[in-house]
């Protein structure tokens, strides 16, 4: 193609207008040269806008147009044509142009669930980091942390992120922005019917034209060599046109088996975040919020109701809808009352199987022989009077896990601790609250005991 740059083209219009100006009627020249605008240049085509069909319609005419040419041909020593447009037409291609983008880019589903978004998102100790990553990439996709890489057992909340990651960007970004989520199980689908069909590549023209890919446990890439090759390239287009990668996965990258070393070397390369089971707190805020948004006034539900599912059903946040679904069949269609107190909701949660075992089972004994043995110390250190960090930090986190995970009184921790008072009880709980949301260290080794005394 003929490329000119537009001063240029200005110029040589100037040019020929003074030729034309010297060989015609004064009259003639501005009534059907002057309106004429110079438009572009494409291959070796010279195109002018003319205000009207009439106008065009002259300098279109034999008397006007060889004339023009060689004009044309003199100035520039090139064989252009002159090819004259009315002004519609370059406003009917604008707007067809327009209408193109915005079928292109419908026909491109980003396939999010607008019910997910940063603002539903519960935030808490098990997931404080995963929602700040994943609102830093939100925020500048392509610029921080690419990949993205976020891991955790199913149900916590990982896809959640994933379509708020886009939903925010589809809002709050360019319009025509690309996002695109899918799960590793459709795109190894995707992958198997294009291979079918001898059309891999238009796959691959598909994905490079992803601005954020949001890809969904992709743990399950594993065996799949074929597939991940192709992935490979896909990741490696995209990464090098600084497009936002973010992936999900049951596992952190070092223990993901089955897929190729390069592959898991990208993944990688970025940030690695992990997302836990939903402590007491953080569960019963989810509670909270679905029941306001889903169910029913939250006034009409006893606070022991909430006590009672977090502790029981908070192994992830899939059993906790599980268990509101089943109580919200329960008082709207068998026991229909205005009050849902705990003996009703025992009722209606039943014939469910707990996810944790049983709060009766649970005790302190239990907690203190967790954080006895994780720390290699005695119970009589543990409950003692010692104040040397090696023993205090065990004993305020066991500390802090009776009154979260048993749910009683400062005063009544206080009695199986030595009979503390309920002032240092509380400053022992408050420094592990602070601890957990400043050293992820501290966070990972609660969600280790929580984990390892109700699973």
């Amino acid at each position: 193609m003929y490329q000119i740059e537009s001063d240029t083209m200005s110029k040589i219009w100037n040019e020929l207008l003074e030729k034309m100006k010297a060989t015609l009627d004064v009259n003639a020249f501005n009534t059907f040269f002057l309106p004429l605008i110079p438009k572009d240049i494409v291959d070796s085509n010279f195109i002018l806008e003319a205000p009207s069909r009439f106008v065009k319609e002259v300098i279109s005419s034999d008397m006007f147009l060889n004339k023009i040419n060689d004009s044309l041909k003199e100035i520039t020593n090139t064989n252009f044509e002159i090819i004259v447009k009315e002004k519609s037409e370059f406003e009917k291609k604008v707007v067809e142009e327009k209408k193109d983008i915005e079928k292109d880019f419908i026909k491109m589903s980003s396939n999010l669930n607008p019910d997910f978004s940063f603002d539903n998102f519960v935030v808490g100790p098990c997931n404080s980091e995963c929602y700040q990553a994943s609102m830093a990439v939100a925020l500048n996709p392509g610029k921080f942390y690419n990949p993205l890489f976020i891991y955790g057992r199913a149900g916590i909340g990982k896809t959640h992120l994933l379509h708020a990651i886009g939903n925010y960007c589809k809002a709050n970004q360019n319009r025509t922005m690309n996002v695109y989520y899918t799960t590793a199980n459709d795109f190894i689908d995707e992958f198997m019917k294009s291979n079918q069909n001898k059309n891999i590549e238009a796959m691959k023209t598909k994905f490079r034209s992803i601005d954020i890919l949001l890809l969904d446990d992709v743990q399950f890439l594993a065996g799949k060599d074929k597939t991940g090759e192709v992935f490979f390239q896909i990741f490696n287009n995209l990464f090098n046109e600084k497009k936002q990668i973010v992936l999900t996965s049951d596992r952190r990258p070092a223990d993901l088996r089955g897929l190729e070393v390069r592959l898991v070397s990208r993944f990688s390369s970025g940030l690695i975040v992990g997302m836990n089971a939903p402590e007491y707190d953080t569960a019963k805020n989810i509670l909270k919020r679905k029941i306001s948004a889903k169910y029913f006034d939250i006034n009409n539900v006893d606070d022991d109701v909430l006590t009672y599912i977090a502790q029981n059903y908070s192994t992830d946040v899939r059993q906790l809808e599980g268990a509101l679904t089943r109580l919200f069949f329960y008082v709207t269609t068998i026991n229909r009352v205005d009050l849902i107190t705990l003996p009703i909701a025992m009722e209606a949660l039943r014939n469910i199987t707990p996810c944790k075992k049983d709060n009766i089972e649970l005790n302190a004994d239990k907690i203190k022989e967790a954080v006895c043995d994780y720390y290699n110390i005695t119970i009589e250190q543990l409950v003692g009077s010692s104040r040397v960090s090696t023993l205090t930090i065990p004993r305020f986190i066991a500390i802090y896990l009776c009154k979260k995970m048993l749910n009683i009184t400062f005063d009544e921790v206080g009695a199986l601790f030595g009979n503390r008072d309920h002032s240092t009880i509380m400053n022992a709980c408050m420094k592990i609250e602070k601890k957990i949301n400043e050293d992820n260290a501290y966070k990972l080794v609660i969600n280790k005991l929580q984990q390892s005394l109700t699973n």
